[in-house]
């Protein structure tokens, strides 16, 4: 009777031993630092690409534009805390405001959020160098590119 008592298992330790297991092999598989430096190259590499899209279009047009960074501290499981920046832009009563959510997500490398007056927009780090817009919800999520078509659609929208 106690050899068969080892293999009846609640729900809940089995799924306790089971995590244990894949989050540790999980875990040992990814170098943390390098995933860690990555992402914050692709964070900065993004807001170049937003002054490339953004602020030189701004500047260009005529607009008084001012930008500006905000150091914030992050924690992600595996990686722990470290420190990042929003990126503020702000030009005639616009701000638009970009702030990295970690590098921890399904699907993707990365997730920096883009707040504008009206809405939240998801951009995610589909590859190490590619941004992508998260347009859609549930089944009707589709990603788009990051570029200067579509960031002037979503200013039309939320503006």
């Amino acid at each position: 009777m106690a050899a068969s008592s080892k293999h009846v298992k609640t729900f809940k330790d089995f799924f306790y031993e089971r995590k244990k297991h894949s989050t540790s092999a999980a875990h040992k598989n990814v170098d943390w630092e390098s995933r860690k430096a990555q992402w914050l190259l692709a964070v900065d590499q993004l807001y170049r690409l937003v002054d490339e899209l953004i602020v030189r279009n701004f500047q260009a047009s005529g607009i008084q534009v001012s930008t500006r960074k905000e150091e914030v501290k992050i924690y992600e499981d595996y990686i722990g805390s470290y420190l990042t920046s929003n990126y503020i832009i702000e030009a005639e009563g616009i701000a638009i405001k970009f702030f990295p959510v970690g590098t921890i997500i399904i699907g993707a490398f990365g997730r920096v959020n883009m707040l504008l007056p009206n809405e939240t927009v998801g951009l995610v780090l589909q590859n190490w160098n590619t941004w992508r817009i998260i347009t859609g919800i549930g089944s009707a999520m589709k990603l788009v590119d990051f570029n200067e078509g579509q960031l002037v659609k979503l200013l039309q929208e939320n503006i």
